[in-house]
């Protein structure tokens, strides 16, 4: 007996929504539609208490609210390209002498994955600790499933910026009320 495979592949509908916003940066987030929270409250919800990572949360929470309220969203700070999207915390190396007190190495690999529109607007979704070593985000399986969510999303975002059904004036979103990003 012959089988045939269908792929029925469905659209998964997201709806852009501000996570925080700051003097010099708003941050925006997704929130899929079924879903209780947005991808940057399940990064919270789930790292917020996690002891293991409870110094690089912090630390992380507080760069963001530190380039929110005082530096800017400055592309040396998103130096962790991951293909269309990025990481946070930056990269270590990457950073002036005098940034690094901003951030503090650890052993562990806390990532945020992220979308940097400008100086002015980021887009926050989800993460996880990443395998420590020489392993892409791609061969991580902690973080493979954000890692390709993260570049999807950054992929939506960026054809709904060229398609013009997306725009940002400063740190304001243009769109328009329902619309929706479709996976």
């Amino acid at each position: 007996m012959n089988f045939l495979g269908i792929n029925l592949k469905v659209n998964t509908f997201a709806t852009i929504i501000t996570a925080k916003s700051f003097n010099k940066v708003t941050y925006y987030t997704v929130k899929f539609e079924n879903e209780d929270y947005s991808e940057f409250e399940k990064f919270i919800i789930k790292h917020k208490s996690l002891k293991e990572v409870h110094n690089e949360y912090n630390d992380l929470m507080s760069l963001i609210k530190r380039l929110g309220n005082e530096i800017g969203a400055l592309e040396r700070y998103f130096s962790r390209k991951e293909r269309k999207a990025e990481a946070l915390p930056p990269e270590w190396n990457k950073l002036k002498s005098h940034e690094r007190k901003l951030h503090v190495k650890y052993q562990h690999n806390l990532r945020l994955y992220c979308m940097r529109i400008s100086d002015e607007v980021v887009f926050l979704f989800n993460g996880g600790v990443k395998t420590s070593g020489r392993i892409t985000a791609e061969e991580c399986k902690v973080v493979r499933q954000y890692f390709r969510m993260a570049n999807k999303l950054a992929s939506c975002i960026d054809e709904a910026m060229k398609d013009k059904e997306l725009s940002f004036h400063g740190k304001k979103i243009e769109i328009e009320e329902d619309y929706e990003l479709i996976l």
